[in-house]
C-alpha cells in the first residue's frame, strides 16, 4: 500500500463533527456544549472547595498546644462571612442564625440545618442571606430570613443535567444549580427563558428563581 493511499484511509477515520451531508451535527454540538459548561462548573466547585480546606489548614498550622481554645474558632466558608452569627433562647425555644449555601443553613457551630425546599423557593433565598433558625419544643423547625444579601438578577436558559436535575444555563455558559421544587411550582421544561437571582458580591453555583417564560 502506498504512502498516499494510507494517508486518505487515516483521513477517512478520522472523526468529523460533520453529518454525511455536510452540515453541523447540532446533536453532537449541543452535547458538547454541556460537558464544556458541565466542566467550568465543577472546576469553580472544586476551587471554591480548595479554599475551605486552606482556611481550615490554616487553622491547623496555627494551632497553639498551649491554647485548646484556638481550634474552636468560627471557620468562615469562602463566599459567606460566618461573623456576628449567635445561638440563644426565646420564649422556650432554642434559635440558631446561619446563612444559607444553597441547600443548607451553616449555623456558626458549622452544623448544616436543613432547609425546605418549599421554603427557599417562596422567600428566594440566595447563598449568603442570613436565617434565623427556631427549634420549638416539639422539635418543629422555623425559619425566618433576618438579612438578605445583595441580590443580581440574570437571564438564562432553563436545562436539565442527564442525572435530570435542573439547571439555568447564561449565555456566558455559567452553570447554576435551581432549587428542584420552585422549577415544578412554575412547571418549567428545558428551553424556557428564565430569570434567576444569585449573590452579586460572592461567586457560587446555585440561583434562586425569579421567573420563568414559557418557550
Amino acid at each position: 500500500m502506498t504512502d498516499q493511499a494510507t494517508e486518505k484511509k487515516v483521513a477517512k477515520a478520522k472523526p468529523t463533527l460533520k453529518k454525511a451531508t455536510g452540515g453541523v451535527d447540532e446533536e453532537l454540538m449541543k452535547k458538547y456544549s454541556q460537558m464544556v459548561r458541565f466542566l467550568k462548573n465543577e472546576i469553580s466547585t472544586l476551587e471554591i472547595e480548595m479554599k475551605k480546606m486552606k482556611v481550615i489548614l490554616d487553622q491547623l498550622v496555627n494551632f497553639d498546644p498551649t491554647n485548646p481554645q484556638s481550634l474552636n474558632g468560627q471557620t468562615e466558608i469562602p463566599g459567606l462571612k460566618m461573623q456576628d452569627l449567635s445561638s440563644y433562647s426565646e420564649e422556650g425555644a432554642e434559635v440558631i442564625e446561619g446563612l444559607f449555601d444553597g441547600y443548607f443553613m451553616v449555623g456558626a457551630d458549622q452544623k448544616k440545618y436543613p432547609v425546605p425546599m418549599n421554603y427557599s423557593s417562596k422567600t428566594k433565598l440566595v447563598p449568603g442571606d442570613k436565617l434565623k433558625l427556631k427549634v420549638m419544643t416539639d422539635g418543629k423547625f422555623i425559619y425566618k430570613l433576618i438579612q438578605p444579601v445583595e441580590r443580581k438578577h440574570l437571564k438564562a436558559l432553563l436545562s436539565k443535567t442527564d442525572d435530570n436535575k435542573f439547571t439555568a444555563n447564561t449565555d456566558d455558559g455559567k452553570v447554576y444549580f435551581l432549587n428542584q421544587a420552585a422549577v415544578s411550582f412554575f412547571k418549567g421544561v428545558p428551553g424556557d427563558e428564565l430569570y434567576i437571582i444569585i449573590n452579586d458580591k460572592d461567586a457560587s453555583s446555585f440561583a434562586a428563581i425569579e421567573a420563568i417564560i414559557k418557550k
